[in-house]
Order: structure tokens, then sequence, then C-alpha cells
């Protein structure tokens, strides 16, 4: 793993479903969630939401909330999919903390705080019914 976090990518393909599981959610949905398109601002929210890591793929224009083992199989949250076994995750080095422009790589939106301590599904799908309703009142 060190040595693909050195590469060119600084990425590490970590496979789900024995250390954690993964939600993805479409950064429409996190952004309507959270209210704002700045980057600062969707972090902070994360933070305070789904009190735990996440990922954001700016590219791909997704976020990823780590979230425990098992989560996938009960998971329903309408445009949101849980990645479990059989599934990789880029996941950036720890350092990588904001967004860069120059590259738009994936950094962590929230970084981890301590091995294990993952988003709490509960939170995450909360935040996904806020960011469902918001988006929905703006398609209307």
């Amino acid at each position: 793993m060190r040595n693909e976090w050195s590469s060119v990518a600084q990425l590490a393909l970590i496979p789900l479903g024995r250390t954690f599981d993964a939600v993805r959610l479409p950064d429409t949905i996190v952004h309507a969630a959270a209210e704002s398109d700045e980057p600062c601002t969707i972090d902070a929210c994360l933070a305070e939401y789904v009190c735990g890591p996440v990922i954001h793929d700016p590219g791909g224009r997704r976020y990823y909330a780590l979230v425990p083992p098992g989560t996938a199989p009960g998971w329903k949250a309408r445009g949101t999919e849980c990645l479990s076994q059989g599934t990789y995750l880029g996941v950036p080095r720890s350092d990588h903390t904001g967004l860069n422009e120059q590259t738009r790589a994936s950094y962590w939106s929230v970084p981890m705080t301590q091995p294990g301590h993952l988003c709490n599904p509960l939170n995450v799908l909360a935040l996904v019914t806020i960011g469902r309703c918001f988006a929905d009142k703006d398609e209307a």
C-alpha cells in the first residue's frame, strides 16, 4: 500500500467489506444538504453530520462515506449505493485533506481521526434524506 500512496496517483486501492464499506454519494445530494458548492463549507457540513471519514472524488463528482462493514446489505437510499465486498476503493494518502484545483485528485473531505472510527450509517442516511429533499425542491 505504501508504494501505491507514493505513486503518481497517490491512491491505494483498498478492498471493501472487511474493514469498512463505503456509501457512494453523488455531489448533487451532498451539495444540496450543505446548501453550498464551496468545498470548505461542504467539508464542515459533512464533519458535523456524518461524524466520520469521507473521501471526495472531485473528478467523479462523488463522495464516499466510510461506514462499518456489513452496512451494504441493508442500505436502501435512493440515489446512493453502499459498496462492499468485491469492490475496491481508491483511498488517498492521509495528508491529502483539501481540494487541489490543479490535479482535482481525491482527498479526505473529512479525515479519519483514528482507525476504526467510521460514519454512523444512520447519520449518512439522514444527510442523504436532507440532500434529496433540497435537491428535489430545486428540480421542481
